[in-house]
């Protein structure tokens, strides 16, 4: 049993009194901008063509304007107040979409521990990601069974080493800064501790569609005409970041934006979107989702740590059997920046940290 907390947004007409459901109406405007076509993307959605019509009339009376233009020999596109009203339910998914997944797991486990009494289920804290999230899409599409914690990369060590989860996922950047990071994060595991390799992905500064202000590396960040957003303290990327600022002898005080936050990389990828920062930094995947430009800065693993026990437990083991599925891997090779090629691979500390990644 999973219960799933779903943000639904309405729109409340004052003169009616009543509040109009739009949440139909937003999925049909993102299939709508996928696929070009209001045919294409009524089927896609499970909606008849005149259904889909009436929902997108009711919602342009409503607002008062367009949000939904043909254009001769091209299909149907979204006018600048139906982009607006994509990128608000984008921004709640980026936003609420990792909270509201952590506390629907721990309601369910809640619940599931009082009306079945029987063994624990797995219990992971994990850093917010996109592979991570397809993870998860899998084992519930697959029935199996994981208690799902987002937090930063530090918290989920931490609780990990507090025993407090049997398993934490958390990212690390390849070269130089790799060893100093695992300082840094308090990565300090025992001899019988197992990594299993999720993911390799890109990092870098997402910016704006055609890059406005030119900005190409980590020194632009403290120019007078560029706002930052930037993760959360507890974040693996807010602690590169600091690395990367003292590996070039820059302040923080220096950078306008520096304490703007925000919890996961597709909120990042939205904020830029909303025009409300030029840049900040995140995965590759963040920015093809809003249609971002992104400079490559560096290169991470992602990986899951768990005592070595746990690989043979049967509630564990489903879990492992998904990361060498061949669906799962080829839908983790089609997330932009992301690579499976490793994915599934099990080391200790030492063969992980030391073998030649570079």
């Amino acid at each position: 049993m999973k219960i799933n907390i779903l943000p639904e947004f309405h729109l409340f007409d004052p003169t009616e009194g009543e509040n109009f459901p739009l949440s139909r109406t937003l999925k049909l405007l993102r299939a709508i901008e996928e696929q070009h076509n209001m045919k294409e993307a009524s089927q896609l959605i499970g909606l008849s063509y005149r259904h889909a019509w009436n929902l997108i009339e009711q919602a342009q009376a409503i607002f008062g304007g367009a949000i939904l233009e043909s254009v001769p020999g091209r299909g149907s596109r979204l006018t600048e107040l139906g982009k607006k009203l994509v990128w608000a339910d984008k921004l709640t998914e980026a936003r609420l979409g990792p909270l509201l997944e952590s506390i629907s797991s721990e309601i369910s486990e809640d619940i599931e521990a009082l009306t079945r009494r029987t063994r624990r289920v797995l219990r992971l804290f994990a850093s917010h990601g996109f592979a991570v999230a397809l993870l998860n899409e899998f084992l519930n599409q697959r029935h199996i069974e994981l208690d799902f914690n987002y937090r930063g990369s530090k918290e989920s060590i931490d609780a990990f080493n507090r025993q407090i989860c049997d398993i934490a996922g958390f990212h690390v950047p390849l070269g130089e800064l790799e060893q100093p990071y695992l300082k840094l994060i308090n990565a300090n595991f025992p001899e019988d501790i197992r990594f299993i390799e999720l993911a390799k992905r890109h990092q870098g500064l997402i910016v704006a569609k055609n890059n406005p202000k030119n900005i190409h590396t980590i020194n632009d960040l403290v120019r007078p005409d560029i706002m930052f957003v930037n993760r959360q303290p507890s974040a693996g990327t807010r602690v590169i970041l600091d690395m990367l600022l003292k590996k070039h002898n820059l302040s923080i005080n220096a950078i306008r934006g520096y304490g703007n936050t925000e919890y996961t990389h597709a909120a990042i990828g939205a904020y830029i979107a909303s025009g409300k920062a030029d840049v900040g930094l995140g995965v590759e995947t963040a920015a093809k989702l809003f249609d971002l430009d992104f400079i490559p800065l560096f290169t991470e693993r992602y990986f899951y740590v768990c005592n070595e026990s746990l690989l043979n437990d049967n509630r564990f083991i489903p879990i492992l059997s998904i990361l060498h599925d061949a669906e799962f891997l080829k839908a983790m090779d089609q997330l932009n920046g992301y690579s499976a090629k490793d994915t599934g691979r099990i080391t200790n500390f030492h063969d992980t940290f030391t073998y030649d990644n570079h």
